[in-house]
C-alpha cells in the first residue's frame, strides 16, 4: 500500500494547510450563523477565528503550503464580504444579542445605578 500524500508532507506543511482549511470552514459557519441571526454564537466563532488566524500566521507559510493557504484566504475574503454585509445590516440586533449574553451584565448595571 502506497503512503498517502499527507504522510509524505512535513508536519509544518500539513499544519498550515489544515489551519487554512479550518479557517475557511469556520468562516462558512459564521456566514450561516449570520444568515440565521445567531449573533452570540457568531461572536464566539469570530474569537475562535481570530485565534486560529494568529496561529496560522505565527510562522512563515512553507512554500509547499502556499497554494492551499492562498486559495483558502481568497475564498475567505469573498465570504467575509457577504458576512460583513449581513452583520452591518443587522448591527443593532447583533450588538444587543451580544450585550444580553454577557455574564453579570444585569448585576453590573444594577450596581452602577444604585451605587451613586
Amino acid at each position: 500500500m502506497a503512503p498517502s500524500a499527507d504522510a509524505a508532507r512535513p508536519p509544518a506543511v500539513l499544519d498550515h494547510g489544515a489551519r487554512a482549511e479550518r479557517l475557511l470552514a469556520l468562516t462558512r459557519d459564521m456566514l450561516r450563523l449570520a444568515e440565521t441571526g445567531d449573533w452570540v454564537l457568531l461572536a464566539e466563532r469570530e474569537n475562535e477565528r481570530q485565534n486560529l488566524s494568529a496561529e496560522l500566521f505565527a510562522t512563515p507559510v512553507p512554500r509547499e503550503s502556499a497554494p492551499v493557504v492562498a486559495e483558502c484566504i481568497r475564498r475567505l475574503l469573498d465570504l467575509d464580504q457577504d458576512l460583513l454585509t449581513l452583520v452591518q445590516s443587522h448591527r443593532d440586533e447583533a450588538a444587543q444579542a451580544v450585550r444580553d449574553t454577557r455574564p453579570g451584565r444585569a448585576a453590573t448595571d444594577a450596581y452602577r445605578r444604585f451605587s451613586r
